[in-house]
């Protein structure tokens, strides 16, 4: 029985203490929520610089499409799924500092790997409409936009919206925080393909689009 199943039930009792729909709408405002958060240090820096501006957006516009999501067909709620989802999409970007900004071409090459970043994952948020999620999960196979290149469009996104930053904000703490993200992020790919496994549909779009992250590498 899976964590939320059990919260979901009082002891000695079959009958849910909520609906499924409820408990769904709750949790989607609990991962906008946690967006939200992680746009605060850069929200207060706003009008700094387009790198501030950029990032901020990114995360609001990903609390906006949180509130949005369907319930998936299948999914996985367990520790594994918990860390490997929590590290790289919340805990670690938080950490991350707006501070020490880069100037001349570096800077200007930030700003545009930024807006790469956002623009192409949240083309492939639109791609999916409502089937976006957090945990690993079946929300239903999307092949057609930028699925069409990377089986993970939305993580590259990130990793182009990340190396941006890096370079608006070159420091060895942000580098070594936006380092220790991608096993976390590896992990949490690993656990969803694991689950679509399941799926014929998924193992025929894997076979169409064989990379996950960066065509012809990996």
């Amino acid at each position: 029985m899976g964590a939320v199943d059990t919260l979901a039930k009082p002891i000695g009792s079959g009958a849910p203490i909520v609906s499924p729909r409820v408990r769904h709408a709750i949790g989607n405002a609990l991962v906008a929520a946690s967006f939200i958060v992680a746009a605060i240090p850069n929200a207060r820096l706003f009008w700094r610089g387009p790198a501030d501006a950029i990032w901020t957006i990114g995360a609001v516009l990903m609390a906006a499409m949180s509130l949005m999501r369907i319930a998936p067909k299948a999914s996985r709620v367990d520790l594994r799924a918990f860390l490997s989802t929590i590290f790289p999409v919340f805990l670690l970007p938080c950490l991350l500092r707006a501070e020490g900004p880069s100037s001349g071409m570096l800077a200007w090459a930030g700003v545009a790997l930024e807006l790469s970043g956002v623009i192409f994952s949240q083309l492939a948020r639109l791609y999916m409409g409502r089937s976006f999620g957090i945990l690993p999960g079946n929300r239903g196979i999307v092949s057609r936009g930028p699925f069409r290149f990377v089986r993970h469009p939305i993580y590259a996104g990130w990793l182009l919206l990340t190396v941006g930053y890096l370079a608006s904000y070159p420091s060895w703490v942000n580098c070594a925080i936006a380092f220790a993200t991608i096993p976390f992020m590896m992990w949490r790919i690993r656990l969803e393909e694991d689950l679509l496994e399941a799926d014929p549909d998924y193992r025929k779009y894997r076979r169409l689009v064989p990379f996950r992250l960066l065509p012809g590498i990996y």
